[in-house]
């Protein structure tokens, strides 16, 4: 079986090495990567890695409508025609089969896989994940596996309460033959006319999501997302990109600092999260993966 990884990336310049290197590590064949305009020296580092055989880079400015882009990625993908499966991401999202090997999955024979994902939460004094991802690795990477349901609302009640305690939507696997494309944030599908896709969720699988990690990168994110908003903010309505909007305001008001501190876990919070079940290692949540698909609500 051939993989394919779509990924799309902007400002990722601490993360867009350890993702490849990961994706490769999983048995991912090939990465289509797009990268939307980053000026942090990500756009630098992926053109030396697509001199690789296993890499194809597009390369948009920031002028470039983004709407539409994995859409069109994954048109690409598969107008390839070699390739299985397709799976989707962002540089800042790893994906850690129980086995080590993405091919060993065993929801793999569907054609969608959901995969559930978890925010890895910044811990006082801790580096923020291992140097490696192998299985022996697993028990010291730790993500919130007990998030806070209705995010917006927990966040507005309590301004205290950080982000990566927040519900992160599963991420997706598709049999190309089967499903036309993903919508966008690529975690649902769009299934070919007349199909009825088999979608499966992976229980031997899951994805340590890192919203936050250094105060230079959440600045490069408030940035970008001044610049999506000035641009296409027109498109996003209601409650959409809530949590970016609160981002601007708090930049505005010269809290961008302090809002990011506040990411950031004491020792002592962290073990009380620990000691409730909220917050597990990687190998906890996959040796009862079973009993933690449905996500809980605080």
């Amino acid at each position: 079986m051939r993989i394919a990884a779509n990924l799309g990336v902007c400002d990722e310049v601490e993360l867009i090495a350890p993702c490849i290197r990961h994706l490769r590590s999983i048995g991912v064949d090939f990465i289509f990567v797009t990268d939307i305009g980053s000026l942090d020296g990500t756009a630098e580092m992926l053109r030396e890695f697509a001199k690789d055989s296993d890499i194809s880079l597009t390369l948009l400015s920031r002028e470039d409508d983004p709407w539409g882009f994995p859409e069109r990625m994954y048109q690409k993908t598969i107008a390839n025609g070699t390739f299985d499966r397709v799976l989707f991401l962002d540089p800042d999202e790893f994906w850690l089969p129980k086995s080590g090997s993405l091919k060993s999955i065993s929801a793999l024979d569907a054609d969608v896989v959901r995969v559930s994902s978890f925010n890895v939460p910044l811990v006082e004094g801790r580096e923020l994940l291992p140097g490696r991802f192998s299985p022996r690795d697993y028990p010291d990477i730790h993500f919130v596996v007990q998030p806070v349901e209705n995010a917006q609302a927990s966040i507005t009640a309590d301004p205290s309460l950080p982000y990566s305690m927040v519900r992160v939507p599963p991420k997706i696997i598709v049999n190309p033959d089967r499903v036309m494309g993903a919508a966008m944030g690529c975690h649902r599908v769009v299934e070919k006319p007349g199909m009825r896709a088999v979608t499966k969720v992976a229980d031997d699988m899951v994805i340590a999501h890192l919203p936050f990690s250094t105060a230079a990168r959440f600045q490069r994110k408030v940035d970008n997302i001044r610049r999506s908003f000035a641009h296409f903010g027109h498109r996003l309505v209601g409650t959409q990109a809530w949590h970016w909007r609160r981002w601007l305001e708090l930049a505005d008001q010269g809290k961008g600092e302090e809002e990011f501190r506040r990411q950031i876990l004491t020792q002592k919070q962290f073990d009380e999260l620990s000691s409730a079940g909220i917050v597990q290692s990687v190998q906890q949540w996959l040796d009862g993966a079973p009993a933690q698909l449905s996500v809980k609500s605080r």
